[in-house]
């Protein structure tokens, strides 16, 4: 698989420390009185920021190199769904999909996929790929701990296998938030940590129009698209994806699989 994880050593997380450890010394050194707590708190803020930003977008590639976009000539996208299986959302989408004779990618809760193993079933069989979106999506989730991490992963990956005989491949972590434990266990239980290149934000009570506008906007050939099957309302959601297929078949793209979009070029 095409892009893989950058070794620790050669994170931005790190630098980021050498970057603002330097800097420290350097004013440290060089910078008396008030000045100098002027001059570190700033330093200390511009880190903070930009470490924060790292957690909360996987496209700054802050702690390793996660799939958010595919560098390809191909007017292809990856059409993604998070935090599913839902009982009433999840088939009339997949419904919608086989209408536009589309296959897309949900990155699932471990939970609900043992909750409905039968409708985890059906999204496998009817063509999609069926990924890791962890176990309990747990809001603190950024914050466990290698155990805690490690197992709750796992216990996704049992869940979906057992559910539907796939074993996943990628993991989308709950929020997007990552940092370098999120890397190290994914890379142990063989998981590519995929974030997105562009998201509708269809939590927000806006039109579909808007939604998908917003999905849609600045799109770029080997884009990763992020919605949501749980936690919307259905009509709200169909529409949308209504919307956005039909927009993405006017413009000449294709969706496909992200495994298969994965092998498509570079990651980006």
């Amino acid at each position: 698989m095409q892009g893989g994880h950058v070794p620790a050593h050669l994170t931005r997380f790190h630098g980021l420390l050498l970057a603002t450890g330097l800097a420290i010394g350097l004013i440290t050194v060089n910078v008396a009185g008030v000045t100098r707590w002027i001059w570190l708190s700033g330093v200390c803020l511009a880190a903070g920021t930009c470490l924060g930003l790292g957690v909360s977008f996987p496209s700054w590639r802050m702690f390793g190199n996660p799939l958010c976009r595919v560098d390809t000539k191909r007017r292809v996208v990856a059409l993604t769904f998070d935090d599913g299986p839902d009982p009433d959302n999840t088939p009339a989408l997949l419904e919608l999909l086989a209408r536009h004779g589309v296959h897309a990618t949900f990155f699932c809760v471990g939970a609900r996929v043992g909750e409905r193993a039968a409708l985890a079933k059906r999204i496998v069989t009817e063509g999609h790929q069926l990924e890791n979106h962890s176990h309990d999506h747990n809001p603190w989730t950024n914050v466990f701990g290698m155990a805690r991490l490690h197992d709750d992963l796992t216990r996704a990956q049992e869940t979906v296998r057992e559910a539907t005989g796939y074993v996943p491949r990628f993991f989308r972590p709950p929020m997007g938030l990552t940092n370098q434990r999120v890397y190290r266990v994914a890379k142990e239980l063989g998981l590519t940590v995929t974030g997105y290149s562009a998201r509708g934000l269809d939590r927000r009570p806006d039109t579909p129009e808007a939604i998908a506008g917003r999905l849609l906007h600045r799109l770029k050939p080997g884009a990763i698209l992020l919605l949501h099957d749980y936690g919307v309302p259905r009509e709200r959601l169909l529409a949308v994806v209504a919307i956005a297929l039909d927009r993405l078949k006017a413009e000449g793209y294709e969706c496909v699989r992200l495994d298969d979009l994965a092998k498509d070029g570079p990651w980006q």
